[in-house]
């Protein structure tokens, strides 16, 4: 998906990636894991959950050297949409070091080149309001995406 020249590349994380995921995922606003740690049992077997699960790709997008960024799709069957299925698209993620290089468009890109290759009917992806300012709205409308819904959440922890 990546020109030639480019210096990121995008690929499904495997099962040794965990560690890569979680160094990304700690530079997020409530990313309080220290990067370099070990990851707690809990993570592992979410991780392995994770790898098990068909319809569920982890995107890494690494430089050569290091991950850079991470993004999550999860494909949902449908008895409805002419039986095809809806992508879900969360957790675009791109360490702070590699922001404003083009990894979020790569990651989108494989995404989206995926669900189309699934034949999905619809493409949703979910990025929380605090973005509208920081340049991500702007790149999910540059890739094709309009903002039609409006989503709820409820979380069930207190």
């Amino acid at each position: 998906m990546a020109p030639a020249d480019h210096p990121y590349r995008v690929r499904p994380a495997s099962a040794d990636d965990l560690p890569a995921v979680l160094s990304i995922l700690a530079e997020r606003p409530g990313g309080t894991r220290p990067a370099t740690a070990e990851p707690p049992d809990r993570e592992k077997a979410a991780w392995e959950r994770v790898m098990a699960t068909r319809e569920l790709t982890v995107y890494l997008a690494e430089d050569g050297v290091e991950a850079a960024g991470t993004a999550s799709m999860m494909l949902m069957p449908h008895v409805t949409y002419d039986c095809r299925p809806t992508a879900f698209i969360e957790a675009v993620v791109v360490g702070y070091a590699h922001r404003r290089r083009g990894v979020a468009t790569l990651l989108l890109q494989q995404a989206l080149a995926d669900a189309r290759a699934a034949s999905c009917r619809k493409i949703q992806l979910l990025s929380h309001k605090r973005h509208s300012h920081d340049g991500a709205y702007d790149l999910y409308r540059a890739l094709g995406f309009t903002p039609e819904a409006e989503g709820f959440r409820l979380y069930l922890d207190p």
